[in-house]
């Protein structure tokens, strides 16, 4: 999402485990879907990060015009990474 021509989302790390069950499903959007959305999206920095024995996480780092909006803008960056 952008704001008057900024994008708000600057960097979103995905944190997974590579041999937990928990990290099944992020694995495999990680080999069928993420490089068409970092494809898609050029100016958003994507980067995949193992963490072993923890749970799957997303962090986003948003620009500082975005921390008005609060947690609304997370829910909709949410929503477009598993419809697209």
């Amino acid at each position: 999402m952008a704001l008057r021509g900024v994008w708000q989302l600057q960097k979103l790390i995905v944190s997974y485990c590579d041999w937990g069950g928990s990290s099944k499903g992020i694995r495999a959007f990680m080999e069928t879907h993420l490089p068409a959305f970092k494809e898609k999206n050029p100016q958003l920095e994507v980067v995949t990060e193992l963490i072993r024995g923890q749970h799957p996480h997303l962090k986003g780092s948003y620009s500082k015009i975005s921390i008005i909006f609060g947690f609304s803008t997370i829910c909709i960056v949410v929503d477009i990474i598993w419809l697209t």
